[in-house]
C-alpha cells in the first residue's frame, strides 16, 4: 500500500511526500485532502493543482508495478504558508478609503502600521483613523484563514462652506417694541404701554453688517484641498437720515433724530408723530414719518404715513394707510357685513388698513386689508384680504391661528391652523392678481406678435414685388431697404414669439407654486382658485394642503404636521 506523510520544507511550507507500493488501496484526490484536515496544517493554503500532478505522477508509476512492489518516491509542495493580504480602494470623489484584508493562511497577519503603510503606498494621506485601523487590524487576526474582511480606515474632510454677510440691527424698531409688550410688577404684561419712544440721536449706530466669511478649507483623503464656497457679501443700505459711519464702513449711525425703521438690509430715520388715542378729539392724523398710536384708532378715524404707523390697543372701524409697515398690538374690529353673498366689488368694509410693507395684528374681523404680506396671529373672520405676498395666520413659527370664512386674494400662499367654519360660510382664496398681471403682459406680446406678423407679411409682399419688375425698372436700393427691414421685423417677431413661450412656462410654474395649507383640518365650503381652476372642499378635511396641479386643484394630507 502506497504511504502518504505530510513534511515540512526548508521554505517552512509542507510537501506531499507519497511512498508508491502497488496495492488494492487507491490514492486519489480526497484521500490528500482528508489527510490535510486531520493535520495540524488546516490553516495552510491548498495547492490543488501540485495535489493533482502528484496523484498524476503517483498513477503513472504505479501502472508498471508488480504487486506489493515498491516505486520511487514522489514529492510535491501542496500547502503554502501565506501572510494575510490587503488592497486598497478610493472612491471615486476621494472622500473615503477602505481596505480588503485576505487574512492569513498559516501565515503572518497585518499589523495596524501595515495597513496603514500599505494605504500610504496606495496614495492614502490624510484622514486616517487609529482606532479604525487598530480595530481592522485586530478584525483580520480572529477571523478564520483565508477570510476577507472590509473596512473604512480613512475619511476625507468636507469644505465648510463661509457663512453669508448679514446685517444685525442695533436698535428696536416700533414694530419689535409693540410685540414685546412692558411688564407690570405683578407678572403681567400691560398690551396698551409700548414704553418710551423709541428715538435715536445724530450719530448713534443704527445697524452694522457682520462681513461674510471664507470658510474652512477641506481635504481629499490622497491630500487634495478642497476649497470651501465662500458667503455672499450683503450691502449694508443707507436710508433716509442715515450715513455709512467713516470711522467703521460697515456700521450704519443716524444723521438725524427720529424714530428708527426697518427697511430691507438697513435703516432709515423717519420724523415721529406719537400720540396717545385717534379719535374725534385729536381729529384725523396726515403725517409725513411714522406715527405712534400707544391707544387706540377709534371708528370712523383716519391715520395717514408715508413711514410706518404702530397702534398699541386697537383699530375700530378706522382707516389707516402706510408707506412702510402697519402693526397693530391688540386687534382690527369692523362692522358686520354679509362678505360672502356679495360682490366684493361693492361691499365697503369700515375698517380698511392698507400698507405698502407687512401689517401684523392679533386678530381681524369684518376688515379690508391690503398689504405686502399678512399676519394674524389668532384669528381673522369675514374679511377681504389682498396680500401680494403670504398671508399667515398663527405664532411667528407656527401657522395655528384661524381663518373663518371671507375672500383672500394671495399672491404666493395661505397658511392656517383652521381654514373655514362649521357654520358652512363660504371662504374664498384666490390668487387671481399675479396671474391677472401675468395674462396682461401675455396679451401685450399677442398683440406685438400679431402686428409684427402683419408688417413682415407686407414686407414680403412689397420685396416680391420689387423682385418681379423687370430688370430695367428694378431699384436694388429699394429692395435692400425693404430687405433689411423685413429682417429687422421678422427677428423681433422671434423674440416675441421667445418671450410669450417663457412667459407661459413662468405662469405654469407660479400656478403650481401656490398653496393653501391647514395644519389642522379645513371645513366644507372653502374654495381655492388659481385662475380657470377652482374646486370647493364638500366634506371636512384633516391637516390639508391644497394646490394646483395637472390642470385641477388637489387636496393633499399633510402627514406629521
Amino acid at each position: 500500500m502506497t504511504q502518504i506523510s505530510l513534511v515540512n520544507n526548508k521554505k517552512n511550507n509542507v510537501d506531499l511526500v507519497l511512498q508508491p507500493m502497488k496495492g488494492d488501496v487507491q490514492i486519489t484526490e480526497a484521500t490528500i485532502h482528508e489527510l490535510i484536515a486531520a493535520s495540524e496544517y488546516t490553516a495552510l493554503y491548498i495547492d490543488n493543482g501540485n495535489i493533482k500532478n502528484a496523484i498524476a505522477e503517483l498513477n503513472s508509476v504505479l501502472k508498471p508495478l508488480q504487486a506489493n512492489m515498491q516505486g520511487r518516491e514522489i514529492k510535491y509542495q501542496v500547502l503554502e504558508r501565506r501572510d494575510a493580504s490587503i488592497t486598497i480602494e478610493i472612491d471615486k470623489e476621494k472622500m473615503t478609503a477602505s481596505a480588503e484584508i485576505a487574512t492569513a493562511l498559516g501565515g503572518n497577519h497585518l499589523s495596524a502600521k501595515a495597513i496603514l503603510n500599505a494605504a500610504q503606498e496606495a496614495g492614502v494621506v490624510k484622514g486616517f483613523s487609529k482606532e479604525e485601523l487598530i480595530k481592522l487590524a485586530q478584525q483580520a487576526a480572529k477571523e478564520p484563514p483565508g477570510s476577507i474582511v472590509k473596512g473604512e480606515i480613512a475619511h476625507g474632510k468636507n469644505a465648510i462652506n463661509g457663512k453669508d454677510g448679514k446685517i444685525k440691527f442695533l436698535v428696536e424698531s416700533a414694530q419689535d417694541r409693540i410685540l414685546k409688550p412692558r411688564d407690570r410688577e405683578d407678572g403681567t404684561v400691560d398690551m396698551r404701554d409700548l414704553g418710551d419712544i423709541i428715538c435715536v440721536k445724530v450719530g448713534d449706530p443704527l445697524a452694522q453688517k457682520l462681513p461674510p466669511t471664507d470658510g474652512i478649507n477641506g481635504f481629499a483623503v490622497t491630500g487634495e484641498p478642497l476649497p470651501p464656497q465662500p458667503g455672499n457679501d450683503i450691502e449694508l443700505c443707507a436710508g433716509n437720515g442715515t450715513i455709512i459711519s467713516p470711522k467703521n464702513q460697515n456700521v450704519l449711525v443716524s444723521k438725524l433724530v427720529g424714530l428708527p425703521r426697518l427697511i430691507e438690509n438697513g435703516m432709515e430715520i423717519d420724523e415721529v408723530y406719537k400720540i396717545k388715542n385717534v379719535d374725534v378729539s385729536s381729529g384725523h392724523i396726515q403725517f409725513e414719518g411714522s406715527v405712534i398710536i400707544d391707544g387706540d384708532v377709534c371708528e370712523g378715524m383716519k391715520v395717514i404715513a408715508s413711514g410706518d404707523i404702530t397702534v398699541g390697543g386697537f383699530v375700530e372701524s378706522a382707516y389707516l394707510e402706510a408707506g412702510g409697515d402697519i402693526t397693530i398690538g391688540t386687534g382690527i374690529i369692523g362692522r358686520k357685513q354679509d362678505v360672502e353673498e356679495l360682490d366684493i366689488k361693492d361691499i365697503i368694509m369700515s375698517a380698511n388698513i392698507k400698507a405698502k410693507g407687512k401689517v401684523y395684528a392679533k386678530y381681524c374681523q369684518y376688515a379690508e386689508i391690503s398689504c405686502a404680506s399678512l399676519r394674524i396671529e389668532n384669528q381673522m373672520m369675514h374679511s377681504i384680504i389682498e396680500v401680494q405676498e403670504a398671508l399667515w395666520l398663527g405664532s411667528a413659527d407656527k401657522a395655528n391661528g384661524k381663518l373663518i370664512a371671507g375672500h383672500i386674494t394671495a399672491g404666493t400662499s395661505v397658511s392656517a391652523g383652521i381654514v373655514g367654519a362649521t357654520a358652512g360660510s363660504t371662504t374664498i382664496i384666490t390668487f387671481e392678481k399675479r396671474l391677472k398681471d401675468f395674462h396682461d403682459k401675455l396679451h401685450i406680446i399677442e398683440e406685438g406678435i400679431q402686428q409684427e406678423s402683419a408688417t413682415t407679411t407686407e414686407l414680403k409682399n412689397a420685396s416680391n414685388k420689387l423682385k418681379a419688375l423687370p430688370k430695367e425698372k428694378q431699384n436694388p436700393d429699394m429692395l435692400a431697404k425693404v430687405t433689411s427691414t423685413f429682417q429687422f421685423h421678422a427677428k423681433r417677431m422671434g423674440e416675441l414669439l421667445h418671450e410669450k413661450e417663457e412667459l407661459e412656462t413662468e405662469i405654469q410654474t407660479y400656478m403650481c407654486s401656490v398653496y393653501v395649507t391647514a395644519t389642522d383640518k379645513v371645513y366644507q365650503g372653502v374654495e381655492m382658485i388659481v385662475g380657470d381652476f377652482h374646486e370647493k372642499t364638500k366634506r371636512e378635511y384633516g391637516p390639508t394642503k391644497m394646490k394646483y396641479k395637472e390642470r385641477k386643484i388637489i387636496f393633499d394630507p399633510i402627514v406629521n404636521t
